[in-house]
């Protein structure tokens, strides 16, 4: 049994493909978002920092957050670097969208947050393991 269980592990065990798999996946889903404000524009957003009192052309980060940051980490350009910058772009969407449901469950049972907690946990992991050895710059 335990051979077995040997064998499988040394099969599966590829941390290379895993940083790969997690970089690219949630980096492509994480630029999907980012391509929605490019066509539906980010007025939205603008209005949620003006209505915390804070200048509206702050909306404009969310294009470095996500778009320029996840077309970085899918090349694994600067993966820790851009992982650090989507982390913190997660922080600023609970913050201006999540923040009186952030101890919420939603109908389902699940985390009113969990959208963006799990974007948040994988760039987080990204952040400390890197990009792995399939990319341009690995880290």
């Amino acid at each position: 049994m335990s051979t077995s269980v040997e064998k499988i592990n040394q099969l599966l065990s590829k941390p290379a493909l895993a940083k790969f798999i997690l970089r690219v996946s949630f980096s492509f889903m994480f630029l999907l978002h980012g391509i929605h404000k490019i066509t539906g524009g980010i007025d939205f957003i603008a209005g949620k920092f003006v209505e915390l009192g804070l200048p509206g052309f702050f909306a404009y980060a969310v294009y470095l957050g996500e778009v320029i940051s996840p077309i970085l980490i899918i090349l694994g350009i600067l993966t820790r670097l851009n992982a650090f910058i989507i982390v913190c772009c997660c922080v600023v969407i609970v913050l201006l969208m999540y923040t009186p449901i952030f101890f919420s469950l939603a109908p389902t049972g699940a985390w009113a947050i969990e959208s963006v907690a799990t974007y948040f946990f994988a760039f987080l992991a990204l952040m400390f393991c890197g990009s792995g050895k399939y990319a341009l710059k690995a880290d």
